[in-house]
């Protein structure tokens, strides 16, 4: 008796396991804000890095998850707006000098 115990205690773990990923499919917001390239410091500028590149992961991890091909596809669509408009921030930033 202890033998089936044990044995449906592992299905249930790996059931648990296997169903979480489809229950943590959340899409990610974008960062709320980038800095005026032409205005900001350069703290301000590897900030909205850090965010964007973290946007960048967690987009990825929920494209990897997401099912729902119109859906990843408005995802990747994001991430190019977001990364677009921030590479236009980071060429204003330099150009500055």
């Amino acid at each position: 008796m202890k033998k089936y115990a044990s044995t449906a205690a592992v299905f249930s773990l790996l059931g648990a396991l296997l169903a979480a990923p489809a229950i943590a499919c959340d899409k990610p917001s974008a960062p709320a804000s980038l800095p005026d390239g032409k205005a900001a410091g350069m703290d301000d500028m590897m900030a909205a890095k850090k965010a964007v590149d973290a946007f960048k992961k967690d987009m990825e991890e929920y494209m990897s998850c997401e099912k729902n091909t119109a859906k990843v596809e408005a995802a990747q669509s994001e991430l190019e707006r977001v990364a677009n408009r921030f590479n236009a921030e980071v060429r204003a930033f330099k150009a500055k000098g």
